[in-house]
């Protein structure tokens, strides 16, 4: 009989396995945060495209109408350009991804914002300390806030 097996038993012992687990558990805490961030980020592109598409689209309307859309209405068939009907471009009112809902502000003949607010677990997105809940676009091409278009 071998006795120095008694002497050294194999596996792992309640502390070691203690150990592992505690230095899982501190990597999750650090690691889960900065993934939440970085699915945050990818999540803003869903605003950001939808908010160019906006720009692109008011640019055509203006050549076409000499003024820039002030409505979105998903279920109009084409660019409606009369006083009477109002002005609108053909556009849903929330992103593909639906993390933002869209919408005009400011629209006349000078210049328009369009703005894309947003919305569920994407209203906790943050870049260099500021919120990017609001993301906006102008006739000029100028973003707002600026840290969150980089």
């Amino acid at each position: 009989m071998d006795t120095n097996l008694a002497r050294h038993p194999t596996g792992f012992t309640l502390i070691e396995l203690l150990i592992v687990i505690a230095v899982i558990a501190i990597l999750a805490t650090v690691a889960f945060p900065a993934y939440q961030d970085q699915i945050r980020k990818a999540r803003r592109t869903d605003g950001q495209t939808a908010l160019v598409g906006i720009a692109m689209a008011q640019e055509r309307f203006r050549a076409n109408c000499s003024r820039y859309a002030d409505t979105l209405d998903p279920d109009a068939s084409g660019m409606l350009c009369s006083a009477d009907d109002g002005y609108s471009l053909p556009i849903a009112d929330t992103t593909p991804e639906d993390w933002y809902t869209l919408s005009l502000d400011e629209a006349d003949e000078s210049g328009f914002s369009a703005v894309a607010t947003a919305r569920k677990t994407q209203t906790a997105d943050r870049a260099g300390g500021v919120a990017c809940n609001v993301l906006t676009i102008n006739q000029e091409g100028v973003k707002t806030p600026p840290e969150c278009w980089r």
